[in-house]
């Protein structure tokens, strides 16, 4: 009754009180209002506000049929790193311990996560956020979805709250992606390197590419159904496969090659 043909949403969830200032902020900053239970609405963008735990609530905002779900998040890092961060998400292995389905990827969008990535940059910079390191981080965790889905991120040390500013950058980035009209460059999955994807970051805010899936070193090797997936679950189809060459192991490069040739993929060097 409310809803476009195509439509986008922006997930929160009262497990994550991060995510709840997030949603704060959405409201009180950029006019979303009460449409219905935990519902809200600004112009064609929702904001649904969900009781459980994101990444365990698979089959999440489906009952919305969005072309496009956006979770506003909290992120932990052990190392205390404080981050803006923006991921696809799934499991490339059979350990679902932190949500989803085993070796299942979620739908996500190379684009969302090209233009999700931008405005964190962007706006972090506009409120001088210098000491926040701002990138992509590869797939991981769940919840498993038949829609597209991206997790936009705010975090450091373990039960530390971000500051203000780095939620109001998260609530942005969320807006941002929810309104935009999707141009980006060439897609492509990224195979290789560490957790925080620092190679596919810095290729994709040089505008070379966009990322879908990514794939890290420490879940290579990957089954040859899991890189189809990879391909398939990223919705611009890419017919490219960008390889941080240094950060595979050899013989996971090789047999990663080998199954890329065989499916007729591109793949370069990066």
């Amino acid at each position: 009754m409310f809803f476009c043909e195509a439509m986008r949403v922006i997930i929160a969830s009262k497990a994550d009180p991060t995510s709840m200032k997030i949603a704060e902020i959405l409201i009180d900053s950029y006019g979303f209002q009460e449409i219905g239970q935990s519902l809200y609405r600004r112009r064609e963008v929702f904001l649904k506000i969900i009781e459980e735990k994101h990444i365990y609530c698979n089959g999440l905002a489906e009952d919305l049929n969005p072309d496009l779900a956006i979770v506003a998040s909290s992120h932990k890092s052990e190392a205390g790193i404080r981050a803006l961060l923006t991921h696809p998400v799934g499991n490339w292995r059979e350990d679902a311990s932190v949500g989803g389905l085993p070796k299942t990827l979620s739908p996500t969008s190379a684009a969302a996560l090209y233009i999700s990535l931008h405005a964190l940059s962007e706006e972090a910079s506009n409120l001088k956020l210098a000491q926040w390191s701002i990138g992509l981080e590869v797939t991981h965790h769940g919840p498993a979805t038949k829609i597209p889905l991206i997790y936009v991120e705010a975090g450091g040390p373990p039960g530390e709250m971000p500051e203000e500013k780095a939620l109001e950058v998260v609530a942005y980035a969320c807006v941002k992606v929810a309104e935009s009209s999707f141009n980006a460059p060439p897609a492509a999955i990224g195979f290789g390197g560490g957790h925080y994807a620092p190679c596919f970051t810095k290729l994709a805010l040089n505008q070379e590419y966009s990322f879908g899936h990514m794939c890290p070193k420490y879940a290579m090797p990957v089954s040859h159904e899991m890189i189809i997936q990879a391909f398939e679950k990223t919705i611009e189809k890419p017919k490219l496969a960008v390889i941080d060459w240094k950060g595979l192991r050899s013989r996971d490069r090789a047999e990663l090659i080998s199954v890329l040739e065989e499916l007729g993929v591109e793949w370069v060097k990066a």
